[in-house]
């Protein structure tokens, strides 16, 4: 079965319907909310959304997120483990630190990246987007 890890803004704009999400991220979603597929949720990601909600830049928050994703077969919430933590300590050229561990995820599971942000292309995963 194909394996996923979502970044934060892609996660947002699915759960939100955003035009902004590609068509290929749209079709890997599509297929974690029908359980063809896995898509796991790092850590990192809903504490990003958690700071973003304060913030007011979006409206849901982690329950929320949560909530949405509790009825889908193909959805998970990946803790932070040694594995992504040795990860993280081989990506030093990704500054951001939510970028990292969002990577080292990735890496750590071997899967595939939904995310808009070519920068994290290059780093040992496959990023889907278009």
């Amino acid at each position: 079965m194909t394996s996923f890890v979502a970044d934060t803004h892609a996660l947002v704009w699915h759960l939100t319907n955003s035009t902004r999400l590609g068509r290929a991220a749209r079709h890997a979603f599509a297929q974690a909310d029908r359980g063809r597929a896995t898509c796991q949720v790092p850590a990192i990601a809903l504490v990003e959304i958690s700071l973003i909600h304060e913030r007011g830049r979006i409206r849901v928050g982690v329950a929320k997120i949560l909530e949405a994703l509790a009825p889908h077969p193909g959805w998970g919430v990946l803790p932070l483990d040694i594995e992504q933590t040795l990860e993280f300590a081989a990506l030093p050229a990704i500054r951001d630190p939510m970028d990292r561990l969002v990577v080292a995820a990735a890496r750590a599971t071997g899967s595939r990246l939904i995310s808009a942000d070519a920068k994290l292309d290059g780093h040992g995963v496959e990023r889907v987007w278009e």
